[in-house]
């Protein structure tokens, strides 16, 4: 079986996240802890943030994935925050980095993309025009990366409630979109 080395990088670069926080990871660490070549891991990745990138795109396809098996929009934004209190100490070593800034907007255009695939996948055509959509897309996944980036710090995190509230605040909301 082919090894899919874009996997081994990134799941080595995932331990060591874990284990000492993404600023003291470079990519020469990096290489050497994967037992790769500088060359190897350029035919893959840009850079450390190409890595983050493609891990969060992984994760928003899983997100999509299970949420779609799952049926309601309540369950989906439910799946959504379960992974998150699933990776909560990830999320939190990962937002007091210095990369903070680029990792909130990732975080929040794969929130945003996990969203529009859902959005897409319920409804055949929306009622919402396009710009609004924009719009609705941005603020719903800029506020629910807010929160859970709250709660993440704050280590009070109830999957019941918070997805409850979120549900009650968007009554319907993914559903006429």
């Amino acid at each position: 079986m082919p090894v899919n080395m874009k996997n081994i990088i990134a799941d080595t670069f995932m331990k060591m996240v874990r284990k000492k926080g993404i600023d003291k990871i470079t990519v020469k660490v990096l290489i050497d802890e994967c037992g790769i070549s500088r060359q190897t891991f350029y035919y893959h990745f840009r850079d450390i943030m190409d890595v983050v990138e493609w891990l969060v795109k992984k994760f928003v396809d899983q997100m999509v994935e299970r949420s779609l098996e799952i049926g309601t929009p309540e369950n989906a934004v439910k799946v959504l925050i379960t992974s998150t209190v699933e990776n909560r100490n990830l999320v939190r070593k990962m937002m007091n980095s210095h990369k903070r800034e680029e990792i909130e907007r990732l975080f929040a255009q794969g929130v945003r993309t996990y969203l529009q695939k859902l959005i897409q996948t319920r409804r055949e055509k929306s009622p919402v025009n396009c710009s609004d959509m924009e719009i609705v897309l941005d603020f719903m996944a800029y506020g629910l990366c807010g929160v859970l980036f709250k709660c993440c710090e704050s280590g009070h995190f109830d999957v019941e409630k918070i997805t409850e509230q979120i549900c009650y605040i968007l009554p319907g909301r993914i559903e006429t979109l």
